[in-house]
């Protein structure tokens, strides 16, 4: 089905080229002022775009966008504004007022069609963009055309609720980024982004409609990864999110392989260590509990020797995938070397850390583990744990060896067992 167009300008001449140029490609309804678009858009609002002359005798462009826009509500309907008039003055009005782009009049033969056809092209880039932008109607336009790409906007108002998106873990891909916000700008919040490593590596694009030189230089600067400026060719505005999200798509992989266990797919001990480092230095500084627990394999050596290091390998991945599935999602869980395993348990006291540890075991222990190999092969494995609680200007090397001491009185007393035992720990309120 073809794509449904509005034209409204008062020039025959320009009418007549935009029709012999775009009718066959798509079904269109022309107008020669805004009022008889308006009266028609009261009846039928089925439009896919609107090209719109900035100024009519009766009802001139930006007074039709403001209508379509405000008492239509006809807020994701794309509308490019025509003019001849040179200037940012008509450029910020028609942006202000809800419009995605700004022509200037007389353009070449072909340029017009060329233009919807790249904004109706099909590419599609998934992808998630945090859109901060104070003003309502740009930041619902915006977030429009994202949609219209299969991009998935997020939308915040300013810096603070930008935040709480963030903090809360939801998977952005790009920050999209009015540069002047109320309460906390663009510059404060582009500092801090930069500054802390679970964001920083999250492409940044500015927006503006101010183009001083300064401006510019500043933002990048302080460690923007793009920048366009308001109001912007559609086009290009898509050329520029679809790079960043394959951008940043590529920096979570190497990321992600950088940190992980190759085999598990859970934290290698590098990165498993960095965050017990901040978790420390957390519980330090809001007085909240820490526990650390070392999860040991018992007779790992048996299991290669027996049915070779692929099962062994697949014991090892079976058992990361229990663990994971009985651990909350602030626990960080990682890879210790061979047949170790580690956990760091935030605001859990040693009392917590046994019960969990006990809980994981007892899973573990009651698991028959299946594998085909020439045959079918079945077996069940057990675990020794050792836990260990943090506490305030202890070093993390010690806490690491108290776990560790642990986990040697665990395998010394009989295995499949978890110290300290559980009925020696008193149970703290937290």
């Amino acid at each position: 089905m073809k794509k449904r167009i509005l034209i409204c300008d008062d020039s025959s001449t320009i009418r007549a080229i935009i029709k012999k140029e775009l009718q066959d490609y798509y079904d269109l309804e022309i107008f020669d002022d805004g009022i008889y678009a308006y009266d028609f858009l009261l009846k039928d609002q089925r439009f896919d775009f609107a090209i719109i002359d900035g100024e009519m005798p009766q009802m001139g462009g930006f007074e039709l966008l403001r209508r379509i826009k405000e008492e239509l509500n006809l807020i994701f309907l794309p509308v490019v504004i025509l003019t001849a008039n040179e200037g940012d003055y008509y450029e910020k009005q028609a942006f202000n007022l809800g419009a995605f782009d700004f022509l200037k009049k007389p353009f070449k033969q072909g340029q017009l069609l060329r233009y919807l056809l790249d904004y109706f092209n099909e590419e599609l880039t998934e992808g998630s963009v945090l859109v901060i932008e104070d003003s309502t109607i740009q930041n619902e336009t915006i977030c429009q055309q994202l949609r219209l790409k299969n991009m998935q906007p997020i939308s915040a108002n300013n810096a603070v609720e930008a935040m709480r998106y963030l903090l809360s873990g939801i998977d952005i891909d790009v920050i999209l980024m009015d540069i002047f916000l109320p309460q906390y700008t663009g510059y404060d919040l582009i500092s801090i982004l930069k500054s802390d490593e679970r964001f920083s590596f999250i492409p940044i694009v500015g927006l503006t409609a101010f183009k001083e030189k300064d401006i510019l230089s500043e933002i990048l600067n302080l460690g923007a990864d793009d920048f366009i400026y308001k109001p912007y060719n559609i086009n290009e505005f898509f050329s520029r999110v679809r790079a960043n999200i394959r951008i940043s798509k590529l920096i979570k992989k190497l990321k992600q392989t950088s940190e992980e266990d190759y085999l598990t797919g859970i934290y290698n001990r590098r990165t498993f260590f960095h965050f017990l480092e901040n978790l420390t230095a957390l519980s330090v500084r809001e007085n909240k509990p820490l526990s650390f627990v070392i999860l040991d394999i018992d007779y790992f050596k048996k299991i290669n020797d027996t049915y070779g290091h692929d099962i062994g390998d697949s014991v090892l991945k079976k058992l990361a995938e229990i663990v994971l599935k009985m651990t909350r999602r602030a626990d960080v869980f990682g890879r210790y070397g061979g047949e170790e395993f580690c956990l760091a348990l935030p605001n859990t006291d040693l009392y917590g850390a046994c019960l969990l540890a006990n809980k994981i075991r007892s899973t573990i222990s009651q698991t028959i583990m299946t594998f085909n190999k020439y045959k079918t092969i079945s077996f069940s494995i057990t675990i020794s744990a050792g836990v260990a609680e943090f506490t305030k200007g202890m070093e993390i090397d010690t806490l690491v060896k108290i776990a560790d001491k642990n986990l040697y009185l665990a395998k010394e007393n009989g295995r499949n067992r978890v110290y300290p035992i559980l009925e020696s720990v008193t149970k703290k309120s937290i």
